[in-house]
């Protein structure tokens, strides 16, 4: 084969193109934080959602290339050069990263409750005392989220830098013994263990601690699993758009094929993976875990359902035919509701618990110089968490609140004392008690704040709000500056080296690749031959 074109060529109008949509990036986050609450809430969190959205695609550009390398796959030699190129965005995911822990440190943002700067959650002697943050507060400290953030990815990053590296020296420098080959699949089989072991706690505590009172042991798997298929689609959009500039001439509809059937089978795990986390926590039915579903299903439902409709539904019924793996456009189009399915994945799992996490910051602002321990504020978490626990549910409650407001003020006062009382007597918090007792009434609109404020403000984390509730142009805006700032990286990494590693052992059998699965349209037109 005559291979031509393999010198990518980073263009003018296309660096304009991405100047343009960083600047529209840039303006959507502005407006996000100029339309904001006190705490610019939306902001923060549109600059999370996306700097662990894009790191993440990275970081598992680098972890499928290790896999394949250290397993002796041949198939992807010739698209190795995208995700080398995408694994080296990690390098500017240290820095997003170390913006997010900067704030931990200075309070910039208030996303995470356990590091809240106006109270105390982890001193028992404190009146918002917390025992469950309190019981992880070895774990969430801005000293461990910053090894765990920041450091983990330097470590990562340290990793695909020497990858990189040796690909780029194997093109003029490899020996007769292969030792640059050797020497990069060392490198890729000490990174699996590497980042398989330490990814979890990245989420974790960049992601899940948003959420401090839920644990779930399936998380780990379930957001690393969308990160993978945001950077499997990812690849795909990119070996398609360098096919459709005249690149990549030698990647045919079989190496599309096996992209494909990756692309199809985790989407399936992912699945597996959403209903498995579900399943379990229902079947357990422990509060401090069902919140964290009772909370999406029941206040953000088209961020939960639309979740498996774009992630699981769409990719399963459009690449289940074994042909459409191996059509470029059809491809092309499932890979783009993929890419954006778990953008919208990563929205889910973020938006929620950072906007309770600033109206308890804000609750706990205003009622925290009061001294009586029955006034502590509720948030719409720790209502909901004692909510499906009690013996008789809030939802009771709330299916008629005209008949039960009659009485609800002066039920809920005496419980309260005695609740109080019972903490005394127990060794409880009396602050956490008494929110135990006062929040039958948040869902139907009995929960006022500490101060008696008004209903609609207590009830605001349950409100509808556009950046929250479903994502508004700001969040689409955003998501393009940081798709744009992505692209332009890669494409400054593409031009650097041919797209051809050209000494790899496995080039050849790379370049005549057959799955053998050869459609009737490839026949008559010749595509899937060399």
């Amino acid at each position: 084969m005559n291979l031509t074109n393999t010198q990518f060529v980073f263009e003018g109008k296309t660096k304009r193109i991405l100047y343009g949509g960083m600047a529209l990036g840039v303006l959507c986050l502005v407006l996000s934080f100029l339309n904001d609450d006190e705490y610019h809430t939306r902001f923060w969190t549109n600059f999370l959602h996306n700097s662990v959205y894009f790191t993440g695609i990275a970081l598992m550009a680098m972890f499928f290339m290790a896999a394949q390398i250290t397993a002796f796959a041949g198939w992807n030699t010739v698209i190795r050069r995208i995700l080398e190129g995408t694994s080296q965005f990690m390098w500017v995911g240290i820095i997003l990263m170390g913006i997010i822990a900067a704030g931990v440190w200075l309070h910039f943002h208030h996303l995470y409750h356990w590091n809240d700067p106006n109270v105390n959650v982890t001193d028992p002697a404190a009146p918002h005392y917390d025992r469950i943050i309190a019981g992880k507060k070895g774990f969430l400290n801005p000293v461990f989220f910053t090894i765990a953030t920041v450091g983990f990815l330097a470590l990562w990053y340290f990793w695909a830098r020497n990858v990189r590296k040796l690909s780029i020296a194997q093109d003029t420098e490899e020996t007769a013994s292969f030792d640059y080959y050797k020497k990069i699949r060392r490198w890729s089989a000490s990174f699996l263990p590497i980042a398989g072991f330490l990814s979890p706690v990245l989420l974790w505590q960049a992601v899940m601690s948003l959420d401090p009172h839920w644990y779930s042991t399936m998380f780990a798997w379930y957001s690393t699993a969308s990160m993978w298929l945001g950077s499997i689609s990812f690849t795909v959009l990119i070996i398609i758009y360098l096919k459709s500039k005249g690149y990549l001439e030698y990647v045919t509809h079989d190496h599309l094929h096996d992209v494909g059937k990756y692309l199809f089978g985790i989407s399936v795990f992912w699945t597996y993976l959403w209903f498995d986390q579900f399943m379990l926590i229902w079947y357990a039915n422990n509060g401090e875990e069902t919140i964290y579903f009772k909370e999406r299903m029941n206040h953000y439902p088209v961020l939960f359902w639309g979740n498996l409709l774009m992630n699981f539904v769409a990719p399963f019924l459009i690449l289940m035919r074994n042909d459409t793996k191996r059509k470029f456009g059809t491809m092309f189009f499932v890979a783009l509701i993929v890419f954006f399915g778990h953008w919208w994945d990563f929205f889910y799992m973020i938006k929620p618990g950072a906007r309770i996490a600033a109206f308890e910051a804000k609750e706990l602002a205003e009622g925290g110089h009061e001294t009586s321990h029955s006034a502590a504020p509720i948030s719409g978490a720790q209502h909901e968490e004692t909510a499906t626990t009690a013996e008789q549910p809030a939802e009771t409650h709330s299916e008629d609140p005209a008949a039960a407001h009659s009485d609800a003020d002066t039920a809920h006062s005496e419980e309260a004392a005695a609740q109080t009382e019972s903490a005394a007597d127990h060794g409880t918090p009396a602050a956490e008690a008494a929110t135990a007792a006062a929040g039958h009434g948040d869902e139907g609109g009995h929960g006022g704040d500490a101060h008696g404020g008004s209903h609609a403000e207590a009830a605001e984390p349950n409100s509808f709000r556009l950046g929250f509730t479903v994502p508004g142009l700001e969040e689409i805006g955003v998501m393009i500056g940081f798709l744009s700032l992505f692209l332009f990286f890669l494409f400054g990494q593409l031009e650097r080296v041919s797209l051809i590693p050209w000494k790899d052992p496995f080039l050849e059998e790379s370049l005549h690749h057959e799955t053998g699965a050869l459609i009737e349209s490839e026949q008559v037109e010749g595509g899937g031959h060399h």
